[in-house]
């Protein structure tokens, strides 16, 4: 009779849980609202995503004004929990592994086994309270051949039509282009938004969008700074970096003028990166340094998402220069001799500031869409004298590719660095 009684406790207390966890999910869905513009609702309300791609520094990125995260990959149930206590929601990725990374899309054992496992994730997470879009895939179109991925892309799309009708279903693209707009029109039906990771080709996306006759909403789900495969390059072919504060008037200008104000079909937007990793160089992306500290780019999505500046500002580099050379040029210096860097900065409402020059050998990668890249080891050298705009260092006696980088902070170790290829012959 005990055991009964148990049981029968166990089941109601399950029966319990899964209601109150069912509460809590969220209805999400497309629509179009009284101008007949694009608009995502989440219960019943307008919900304009004001975005990051991250991983961490939550709170920052709330206080900032931003309501939603993408992650890439349903890896981590910790980032999801830790979303939502934050309150913030989430465009959860599938990843659906990319033609360059090895998969055979004319295996069918090892597509079937991949849709069986994806299928599996979509099950675990589609109740979880967090949970706003599904973002199924990341950049599969980049340099790829075979075009049945479009079929998984579609086979995840409608399984998740199936089982979870609360989140719409996204295809997230390198940019965009003709074939790309019509293989997901006419393969993919049951995606509901184009999800887009566009850099440099921000300028022109959403015009693309029309013209290529794309006729459902989008979201921007990268962007932010020109990325390392756009830049120009100098003779020894090391990626020429903007300074942080060139960067920051970019985000800027580019969410004001390009994300906010395509109100008919784009539903919001995740800036990239809200964190930091090696891109090229480790500075390139991320918003925050890899000591953790926040850059100017922080300050700026504030800006963006709240219309209100922070009260403490990072100093802000906007120029730099080698040897009275621009940091747009070549940089040539020979062995073991006397060179000078200097910077030019806002300093804002700062008081004091703290400038630290360091030096590394050039990272030369041919990874692209954000594949795993290694970051150097920092090397020794000669400082001559410094002072909080000049540095007069001895160029390293062997030779090669180098990059020197300067980091400024305030008291409150908000930052901004700049950097300079050079190339010692």
């Amino acid at each position: 009779m005990e055991r009964n009684i148990n049981l029968l406790f166990c089941m109601l207390l399950s029966m319990a849980l899964s209601l109150t966890a069912h509460s809590q999910v969220s209805k999400v869905e497309v629509t179009t609202n009284a101008l007949g513009n694009f608009e995502l609702q989440r219960n019943g309300v307008p919900y304009y995503i004001k975005g990051a791609g991250a991983k961490a520094h939550f709170d920052l990125l709330v206080k900032s004004g931003a309501n939603s995260i993408r992650v890439w990959s349903t890896n981590n149930k910790a980032l999801l929990d830790s979303a939502h206590q934050h309150g913030l929601t989430v465009t959860l990725g599938l990843y659906v592994r990319p033609e360059r990374s090895g998969m055979d899309y004319n295996n069918e054992y090892a597509v079937k086994g991949q849709i069986e496992q994806l299928k599996n994730e979509i099950l675990k997470y589609k109740d979880h309270p967090a949970l706003l879009v599904w973002g199924i895939g990341n950049e599969v179109d980049l340099r790829y051949s075979n075009f049945k991925v479009w079929e998984t892309i579609e086979i995840l799309a409608k399984f998740i039509k199936e089982v979870d009708p609360n989140h719409p279903t996204m295809a997230v693209t390198a940019g965009i282009d003709p074939s790309k707009t019509f293989y997901i029109k006419k393969y993919c039906p049951s995606v509901d938004i184009l999800g887009l990771n566009v850099y440099g080709s921000i300028e022109n996306a959403g015009a693309n969008l029309r013209k290529f006759n794309w006729d459902k909403p989008y979201i921007v789900s990268e962007w932010g700074v020109n990325g390392p495969f756009e830049a120009r390059r100098t003779s020894w072919k090391a990626k020429i970096e903007p300074p942080n504060g060139i960067k920051a008037d970019q985000r800027l200008r580019r969410y004001k003028e390009l994300i906010v104000k395509d109100k008919e079909r784009c539903l919001g937007s995740y800036c990239f990166l809200w964190g930091q990793k090696q891109e090229s160089t480790a500075t390139w992306h991320g918003m925050f340094l890899s000591n953790g500290n926040p850059t100017e780019a922080v300050d700026v999505m504030q800006f963006c998402w709240s219309g209100e500046w922070p009260q403490s500002r990072a100093p802000s580099i906007k120029d730099i220069s080698l040897e009275n050379i621009g940091w747009r040029k070549d940089h040539i210096l020979a062995p073991s001799a006397q060179a000078t860097l200097s910077i030019e900065y806002l300093k804002y409402n700062n008081k004091k500031v703290l400038v630290e020059y360091v030096l590394y050998p050039e990272a030369f990668s041919n990874k692209i869409g954000g594949d795993i890249q290694k970051s150097p080891d920092k090397i020794k050298f000669e400082v001559v004298k410094q002072s909080d705009n000049e540095l007069t260092f001895i160029s390293p006696k062997k030779k090669g590719a180098y990059r020197i980088f300067a980091f400024i902070k305030n008291e409150k170790g908000q930052s901004s660095v700049a950097n300079i290829p050079f190339l010692v012959k």
